[in-house]
């Protein structure tokens, strides 16, 4: 008997024959990517066929109606000489219940939603953001110094801003609404916002292996949680000075301070972690320092159509929380463009650090900074061989190495492979060429 050339996937399910259990599926279809049920399919993929004629086909229909209120697409089609209906529904608008339960689409599988879940795809479905939703504070929650440092760093961007009425400005911003602030304004301009949103914070954490030497949270308005991790960063993190010369005099001497990881990198980071974290998943954000690199994690993984490649060259803005988005902007600490993953790349690669990695990871988005590029974890995940790690591994502890040096590593091959090794790595600009042809020797790039 002739197979299907589909599996079941998260948008198709198999059915032999029709049996409500089907409308557990299509409900799940709908709150996730809508889908179709092939009944006449088992689910080894054989094509067994079905009877059902106009009037079965409206009796499903009609219990599809009465107990999803979906409308399906249903009908029959014949696949391998044989009847098989299809029973197609679209995404929905609404959330769709069954059976006292909000289920999803996981692979081939309907899972309960999460209570997270669940108001997150109320907003998605709603067309609202969690950031323009009515809390349950009043005007008078407002902390007015923040209010007034907010004024102060939107001068240029919001000229005719004023402190002395928040009523108005508020408003203006979209932060408050009948009288009460929003999610937004209560994050942006709140009283010690914690004592509503309690996970609205910042933890970093020290680590030596797995091992936690330290742990700090930072809390208050999104501006002072900022402002608390970049100081932390100043006491932590490890800074030398670069001295420079443009002309004799004392006046002449210049001092740069060169940390770690570049500040900048660091606060744009923490920034777009504030601005498109998910808060309706309870998990602050988390910054891990180990010896060898930095990671920022925030739930809430990247929206579509962005994607973590994308990042890394010019991309469209897509934001979760727009209002917060739109408040840091008239600050002037981002801008609108998609911009941010570039500069941070761009100030990684000026100090002589390798990009930072950027990934959807457990749910949410980890941005990672490192130290060295040549760890062997990075070198493997370039494609390098082993050969070509072992290479790079001798030469991080030597100034440079010549071809002959070089394969008394490898006896058991011919030098031509190893100058070929020694050529992609150049390409790949981990390596770098010196002296002519007989006398080159090969270095690290950086």
């Amino acid at each position: 008997m002739a197979k299907i050339d589909r599996t079941e996937s998260e948008i198709l399910e198999f059915k032999r024959q029709w049996t409500d259990r089907a409308l557990e599926d299509l409900a799940a279809f709908a709150n996730t990517r809508g889908g179709a049920v092939l009944v006449g399919v088992r689910d080894d993929r054989e094509v067994v066929g079905v009877r059902a004629d106009d009037r079965e086909i409206q009796r499903i229909a009609n219990l599809i109606t009465s107990h999803l209120g979906l409308t399906p697409s249903i009908g029959l089609r014949e696949i391998h000489g044989r009847k098989v209906l299809e029973i197609r529904v679209e995404p929905s608008r609404g959330i769709v219940p069954y059976g006292g339960r909000y289920l999803r689409r996981v692979g081939t599988t309907n899972r309960d939603m999460t209570q997270e879940e669940l108001a997150r795809l109320i907003l998605e479905r709603s067309g609202l953001t969690w950031d323009v939703l009515k809390s349950p504070w009043g005007i008078e929650e407002i902390d007015r110094a923040a209010l007034g440092r907010f004024v102060s760093m939107a001068h240029e961007r919001l000229p005719y801003a004023a402190p002395d009425h928040p009523e108005i400005l508020l408003q203006n911003l979209n932060l408050s609404k009948d009288g009460r602030l929003t999610n937004g304004g209560v994050l942006l301009f709140g009283r010690r916002p914690q004592r509503l949103f309690p996970t609205a914070q910042v933890r970093i954490g020290i680590f030596r292996g797995h091992e936690i030497l330290d742990s700090h949270d930072f809390a208050g308005t999104l501006l002072e949680t900022l402002d608390g991790a970049m100081e932390h960063f100043r006491r932590v993190l490890k800074v030398r000075f670069d001295i420079r010369v443009e002309e004799l005099s004392a006046e002449g001497l210049q001092r740069r301070e060169v940390w770690e990881y570049p500040l900048e990198a660091l606060r744009e980071a923490v920034v777009n972690s504030l601005i498109h974290r998910d808060y309706t998943v309870p998990a602050d954000v988390q910054i891990r320092i180990h010896e060898d690199r930095l990671e920022i994690w925030n739930a809430g993984e990247l929206l579509p159509p962005l994607t973590p490649e994308a990042l890394r060259g010019p991309h469209s803005s897509v934001f979760r929380n727009p209002l917060l988005a739109q408040a840091f902007y008239f600050t002037g600490l981002i801008e609108r463009w998609g911009t941010g993953t570039l500069r941070i790349i761009s100030l990684c690669r000026e100090q002589g650090l390798p990009d930072p990695e950027f990934e959807n990871w457990q749910g949410g988005v980890r941005v990672t900074f490192l130290k060295d590029p040549y760890t062997p974890e990075r070198l493997q995940k370039m494609g390098l061989s082993e050969r070509q790690i072992r290479i790079v591994t001798v030469l991080r502890g030597t100034e440079s190495a010549s071809l002959g040096e070089l394969h008394r590593l490898f006896p058991d091959i011919s030098a031509k492979t190893v100058q070929r090794d020694l050529q992609a790595l150049v390409e790949k600009g981990l390596l770098k060429a010196v002296g002519e042809k007989k006398g080159r020797r090969y270095a690290l790039a950086r």
